[in-house]
């Protein structure tokens, strides 16, 4: 089924709540910073919609008028509470598109917003390894609305150590990896370890995610990995990770959801609740793995279309104690 037709499709799948093509307004809290110096006051109290377009510069002031030329400038600058906007168009960079090391605070995150829902693309051209990379300790950021395609590793990578509340929604991510390699490393549309903590996904789109299986564009790979080794979402060390509202189809080389540490790393915390799920891997049995320890998991309202055997696959492991239920699976059981 062509691309262009699941993306009209799983648009209407969407949650729409909370869904805006309009940035939000500034707003001053001046009753906090009353009696301070009024230009510290108002540096202060109004956080700072910063602006990005294909036809700006990274020397302009990053203003409306002005914007800066790439999401890396933006984020380079962004603090607490500020907001960088996104327009439409085609962004690309070099290894990493863009690189965070820049966080906000609780309550007020830095908020990078496609100014149209899926507008704004980063797009690897199948050269960059990745588009989004949280450097360690980063936390407090939202990133919403973006189309993210064409990369070699990663859509949104959780790697860089302790990074920490962070929100993904609404995003598109699709045509992660899709190349003919033998590498052991896997491909993803996000990759969750290095102790990550309290990351939340809501109301993405992942599809056509991992490398060329035997006859596809003439690959004829050496080992197997293209089984079982990419998948939509990764969650190896990482705690208080939320799944929800999302969307996943064509995740064939791995699974949708894959919760694995190679140091069979206990995981607190695993949220998966309101996901659709349809297609199967046809190497591997289904659409959710387990396969290190787990605590605090729910697996709920979820709908299982089509999986290999099973919509639940426990690997190696006694079934944990879990919120199990309300799932629709056509056809397959939970598999144990």
């Amino acid at each position: 089924m062509a691309t262009r037709h699941w993306a009209g499709v799983v648009a209407s799948l969407m949650p729409l709540a909370g869904c805006s093509n309009s940035p939000p307004a500034e707003s001053a809290n001046w009753a906090a910073v009353a009696g301070a110096d009024p230009a510290v006051a108002l540096a202060a109290a109004v956080p700072i919609r910063y602006y990005v377009a294909p036809a700006g510069s990274d020397t302009n002031p990053g203003s409306a008028g002005s914007p800066f030329r790439t999401i890396q400038k933006a984020a380079n600058v962004a603090g607490a509470g500020d907001t960088v906007i996104v327009r439409s168009g085609r962004y690309t960079g070099a290894s990493r598109i863009v690189s965070l090391s820049r966080s906000g605070a609780p309550g007020n995150p830095i908020t990078f917003m496609s100014e149209n829902r899926w507008g704004a693309i980063l797009d690897g051209r199948g050269q960059s390894q990745e588009g989004w990379y949280f450097d360690a300790g980063v936390g407090h950021v939202r990133v919403e609305g973006f189309e993210i395609r064409d990369l070699q590793a990663h859509g949104f990578d959780f790697y860089g150590g302790a990074v920490h509340d962070i929100t993904i929604v609404r995003n598109r991510v699709h045509h992660i990896g899709r190349s003919c390699t033998d590498t052991r490393n896997g491909r993803t549309g996000a990759s969750l370890g290095a102790g990550a903590r309290r990351v939340v996904f809501d109301g993405n789109v992942w599809h056509d995610i991992g490398r060329y299986a035997p006859g596809e564009q003439g690959c004829s790979p050496r080992t197997e990995y293209y089984k079982n080794h990419d998948h939509g979402i990764y969650v190896a060390d990482a705690d208080g990770i939320t799944i929800q509202n999302n969307v996943f189809y064509r995740v064939a080389r791995g699974w949708p959801v894959h919760r694995y540490s190679s140091r069979q790393a206990l995981s607190r915390g695993l949220t998966i609740v309101n996901n659709t799920f349809v297609g199967q891997n046809p190497y591997r049995p289904g659409h959710i793995i387990l396969a290190s320890p787990t605590e605090s998991l729910r697996i709920e309202n979820n709908i299982f279309h089509g999986p290999k055997t099973a919509g639940l696959y426990f690997e190696n492991l006694q079934f944990p104690a879990a919120s199990v239920r309300h799932n629709m699976i056509h056809p397959g059981v939970i598999k144990v």
